[in-house]
């Protein structure tokens, strides 16, 4: 497939081919660094006298050679690399692959090039007998989004920060009085119930639970000594309702210059009833320490805490969707 898309003669190629690591590792961490320089993926990217160093830096960091098994393919137009996809396996696993630096030189886009290199990977990797493809894409680039879907990919989760400015003073919109109390040791293996239960299988499926509540006791004890170092301090919470685990809900405040940052779980079963309050919780804690932006961290599969977030404020930050193929 990709001798048929490209066409002519070397001087002037115009097409895909395989990425060959030695020969154009320069030009596909420039043509990157161009393509994501908004999202300060690279050092230095806005700073133009120190962006060719940041460029450098990020180059260093796979020598001394392109990480293994790792392959992916570079559009040539007139000689020059103004794209690129690369293909590596997700977690190591060879019938999964993960599609990442989809990128095309800005001059060049609109021209279906991002598309041509996604269906040259998609062939590649049918190829080697991959059974899924993965990707991520920031949900606010509604153009690779649509390419993706057209291409057949479906969306599994979104996943990333939300975040609340520190002039929003607005005071919590609910408050019923809920009552939390710490997270206990004794709590690790409802904690571990509580959050396989609220990852849905589909995520499951491609990405472990994210468990950030029920830490082992040698993490615990490393994140109390960088706490006293940062100036910080790190507390979990439980609610409990009917007799049960129903959420969880951990609250990190900064008493230097870094944001705050809140994360919560809840069971299934009491979705729609314990959002709220553990949002008004949050800042009513939060409001004991100096006035900061405060970070959550919030999935499209709880739908019912982002609604809480940003019905206090809160506005999507960083974010990524991730998507999957069935080849």
């Amino acid at each position: 497939m990709v001798a048929q898309t490209a066409s002519q003669s070397a001087s002037n190629f115009r097409g895909a081919r395989l990425f060959e690591p030695a020969r154009d590792f320069g030009a596909v961490a420039h043509l990157l660094e161009e393509s994501f320089r908004p999202d300060h993926n690279f050092p230095f990217s806005n700073i133009p006298l120190l962006r060719e160093f940041g460029i450098f830096l990020w180059t260093l960091s796979y020598a001394p050679g392109f990480p293994e098994m790792t392959t992916g393919f570079v559009w040539i137009e007139n000689g020059q690399i103004v794209g690129n996809a690369t293909l590596t396996p997700d977690e190591g696993r060879l019938d999964r692959y993960m599609i990442t630096n989809v990128a095309v030189k800005p001059s060049f886009r609109r021209q279906g090039i991002a598309r041509a290199l996604m269906q040259e990977s998609i062939h590649h990797l049918r190829e080697l007998n991959v059974k899924t493809a993965l990707l991520n894409v920031r949900p606010n680039n509604p153009g690779a989004v649509k390419l993706y879907r057209d291409l057949g990919f479906a969306e599994v989760e979104t996943r990333g920060e939300w975040t609340r400015p520190t002039s929003h003073s607005a005071p919590p919109r609910v408050w019923h009085a809920i009552v939390l109390r710490p997270l206990r040791e004794a709590d690790h293996r409802a904690v571990v119930d509580l959050v396989h239960a609220a990852t849905p299988v589909t995520v499951q499926r491609y990405r472990p639970a994210r468990n950030e509540f029920g830490i082992p006791w040698d993490d615990r004890l490393a994140e109390t000594v960088g706490d006293f170092l940062m100036g910080q301090t790190t507390r979990r919470w439980a609610l409990d309702l009917d007799g049960r685990l129903a959420a969880l809900l951990l609250v990190r405040a900064q008493r230097l210059a870094s944001p705050h940052y809140v994360s919560a779980a809840a069971h299934p079963d009491f979705r729609g009833r314990v959002e709220d309050d553990l949002a008004a919780f949050a800042l009513r804690e939060l409001a004991r320490y100096p006035a900061r932006e405060i970070r959550a961290f919030a999935t499209s599969t709880h739908p019912e805490w982002l609604a809480a977030l940003e019905q206090n404020g809160f506005q999507m930050q960083n974010a990524l969707t991730l998507m999957a193929l069935a080849l």
